[in-house]
């Protein structure tokens, strides 16, 4: 929960450095963010990502071995890349998530990263 409230705080300071009108991440994508997580299949991120785009297609990004990036076109203005790796044969969401937000009008990237740190102080 720590995180969500983390990548909620980010957001909203990054928000602040754009015009006022602009939000960094669609209003409908904003609830979806925090449903995908580890071990999901690129299935059920689509599934999630359906209930408010039901136009989503899916496709392979860029692979290297047995990680890479499913990308999921949400409208002709965003794509949300979703680090993946494979496990029996399917593409399942990473377990050091990464997400990047494409804006392709904007010509801006932005990047969601989980970051726990509790796991980080016990080390």
């Amino acid at each position: 929960m720590k995180t969500f409230f983390l990548l909620l705080f980010c957001s909203a300071v990054a928000c602040s450095l754009f015009a006022a009108d602009e939000l960094l991440i669609p209003v409908a994508l904003n609830p979806l963010v925090p449903k995908i997580h580890a071990g999901m299949t690129s299935d059920e991120v689509e599934k999630v990502l359906a209930t408010e785009y039901p136009g989503v297609k899916r496709q392979l990004g860029d692979w290297s071995g047995t990680t890479g990036y499913v990308e999921y076109r949400l409208s002709e203005r965003y794509t949300l890349s979703v680090s993946s790796t494979m496990r029996n044969g399917h593409e399942v969401v990473h377990d050091e998530i990464l997400l990047y937000l494409y804006d392709w009008p904007a010509k801006r990237r932005l990047d969601l990263k989980v970051f726990d740190w509790e796991k980080l102080e016990k080390k």
